[in-house]
């Protein structure tokens, strides 16, 4: 194997990693201590930070039992990306030695992953939080930024994930 494969094969199996690990870390934060983003969900869905006059505060969402739901769901996602992610980068290891199409099969885990991590951050963060409940008008929204970046990482981890290592015949032959 040339080291130009390995390195592209290298780095494609870190990123996943990466993100997995951030999602796994996440969700151990929420479990272990819930009470900072606990309270960041409950301010973002009772839309208590948008001006009381605004027609959209309907959208509220004041239910303790629904804002546990909505938590215990975030949490379930984080772990679930986390998984994806991590045993995407483990197949993807698995496969380094292996032929073009081998590799290439290899990253559907990963794949998987790095899609659900950018679903999180689009519709949870950027379009419910966001723009639903209204976040973007109030003293919270610096979170969009957070939320934006990491939907512009991770989608970057894809987008390079995909790509082909090159020259097929760069590899053992398939």
């Amino acid at each position: 194997m040339s080291s130009l494969l390995l390195v592209l094969r290298t780095s494609k199996t870190i990123l996943p990693f990466l993100i997995g690990f951030y999602f796994l870390l996440a969700a151990i934060d929420n479990i272990a201590d819930p009470s900072a983003n606990w309270t960041y969900l409950v301010h973002v869905l009772s839309m208590d930070t948008v001006p009381g006059n605004s027609p959209l505060s309907g959208r509220a969402i004041r239910s303790p039992i629904a804002r546990r739901f909505l938590f215990g769901g975030l949490v379930t996602w984080e772990l679930g990306t986390a998984l994806l992610c991590l045993v995407g980068s483990a197949k993807l290891v698995r496969a380094w030695p292996g032929t073009h199409r081998q590799f290439a099969q290899a990253k559907a885990w990963a794949i998987a992953g790095l899609a659900s991590a950018l679903v999180q951050w689009l519709f949870f963060f950027l379009i419910a939080a966001g723009e639903w409940f209204q976040l973007w008008r109030g003293s919270l929204s610096s979170a969009l930024d957070v939320a934006a970046r990491m939907f512009a990482v991770t989608a970057l981890c894809l987008i390079y994930l995909v790509q082909d290592e090159g020259n097929p015949d760069s590899s053992p032959p398939d």
